[in-house]
């Protein structure tokens, strides 16, 4: 690990006034970090701050594959953060009536203090987080309690799960229900989407809300890139899973590099299952064609299928015949490549720059040297189709290109239309990102670079985001 360059990150909890989640690009190496928690006092609700703090902790442990450890005994937040210094080593935590020397913000509860490590020579991209304090206001008129915000009264738990969420490398996010959000509220628990963002930046499995009121799980591997790929889950169809038709289902979404012959194998001793695998566009709309369903034969207690299938996104559905049925289940996933590469068409554009018709969500690509260029700079453009108005976030990410995202309206003639949209930088990093409403109509998505001759893998994720 590099660390010649440490920088110090500072995210603030605010008092109330104001997929969603919002990944910072920085983690725990070993996605774990301990605190050491000694809050002396007791909450005028007669518990102390420690055991708050501690729940909060367990909380994000035991939803997440992310782990707080607690020390039982006090570490100053502010030892090493006001003297110039980059912090101590030490995880701390407790009160202070100012942020480490300097004054808090106005409505600031809360602070986080996280220490980085620089990665690489230029200090680029993702960092690794070696130190997280959190400070809270000795300002503020504190308490432990549930339910709605007591006026004049801050919440110390759920402001303690928030700042734990910054400790672990999420950010703001303002756009979902979640304890993330900038602002306290009423929200109290760590929400759906607390838990996919934590996840997402340490591998597990997060969910996506869908269009049909179904939350769709997106596991740590959900592509296939052949030549013989397998992915196991074990899941569970529980009363808090969404319904359809009054069976309890479960959603996860894959997708398939290459066009593919697929076995898909379902199995419970608990419930008879049925199967249901559909290809879906980046706008969540089912492709025409594309649904195949199985369920469990007589006397056995397992639903199959087996087909060829073509490039792209799909949504396998784990139910059961009877209606509310619940009970535990074993998913198998076999893709093996049937032809290097999809089958997806390619066309040259009037630009004289080839375009690929590709509605998937979820795009691997490359940035290369033999590429066509558009502003002296390499690029690869893709069609897609929205039938509805829908609200996109459409990201671009690499690890290697300072990349630029571009979003384009193109009429029947190949003409551009009234929409254009670019990004460069999203947040801190060099990644990109577009969040727009868009009408009916065609679009093209450029991923391109900020500079000449950048050239490297990238991957583009495009998800709805619903009011």
């Amino acid at each position: 690990m590099f660390r010649a360059n440490t920088l110090i990150l500072v995210l603030a909890f605010f008092s109330q006034g104001l997929l969603a989640f919002e990944a910072s690009d920085n983690a725990w190496p070993d996605a774990s970090a301990t605190f050491f928690v000694g809050i002396p006092g007791i909450a005028p609700s007669g518990e102390t701050w420690d055991a708050a703090f501690k729940r909060a902790m367990a909380a994000w442990t035991t939803a997440t594959n992310f782990n707080f450890f607690a020390e039982d005994q006090g570490g100053d937040p502010c030892a090493g953060q006001n003297t110039g210094a980059l912090g101590n080593g030490i995880g701390g935590v407790g009160f202070a009536d100012n942020r480490c020397g300097t004054e808090f913000g106005s409505n600031v509860l809360a602070i986080t203090l996280t220490t980085l490590s620089c990665t690489n020579p230029g200090c680029t991209g993702k960092k690794d987080i070696v130190e997280a304090d959190i400070v809270f206001n000795a300002n503020e008129n504190w308490d432990i309690y549930s339910g709605p915000l007591l006026p004049q009264t801050s919440e110390f738990e759920r402001v303690a799960l928030h700042e734990l969420g910054h400790a672990l490398g999420l950010d703001h996010e303002s756009s979902a229900s979640a304890i993330m959000q900038p602002f306290a509220s009423n929200i109290a628990t760590l929400q759906p989407d607390d838990i996919s963002g934590a996840n997402f930046i340490y591998g597990g499995t997060i969910s996506t809300p869908s269009i049909y009121d179904i939350p769709i799980k997106l596991p740590s591997k959900t592509s296939f890139s052949g030549p013989d790929d397998v992915i196991n889950f074990a899941g569970t169809l529980a009363t808090s899973d969404a319904s359809l038709e009054n069976k309890f289902i479960d959603v996860y979404q894959l997708t398939f590099e290459n066009d593919s012959e697929i076995s898909v194998s379902l199995s419970s001793l608990q419930f008879d299952p049925s199967l249901i695998l559909a290809r879906v566009t980046s706008t969540q709309q089912l492709v025409p064609g594309s649904t195949a369903s199985d369920e469990n034969l007589a006397g056995s207690s397992s639903a199959n299928l087996q087909q060829p299938i073509a490039a792209g996104s799909y949504w396998v559905g784990v139910t059961s015949v009877a209606a509310a049925d619940t009970g535990s289940y074993n998913l198998t996933v076999n893709a093996k490549t049937a032809s290097e590469g999809s089958s997806f068409e390619t066309f040259t554009s009037i630009y004289g720059i080839d375009v690929e018709i590709n509605p998937n969500p979820l795009i691997k690509g490359a940035l290369r040297s033999n590429d066509q260029k558009f502003d002296n700079k390499f690029i690869d453009i893709y069609q897609f189709e929205v039938t509805e108005t829908v609200t996109l976030r459409i990201e671009l990410t690499s690890s290697l290109v300072d990349t630029v995202l571009l979003v384009v309206d193109v009429l029947s003639d190949q003409q551009l239309g009234s929409v254009f949209l670019r990004n460069d930088d999203s947040k801190f990093s060099t990644d990109s990102r577009i969040e727009a409403t868009l009408s009916p109509g065609t679009y093209w998505m450029g991923a391109t670079s900020f500079s000449p001759n950048d050239f490297g893998d990238y991957q583009i994720q495009t998800s709805v985001v619903l009011p």
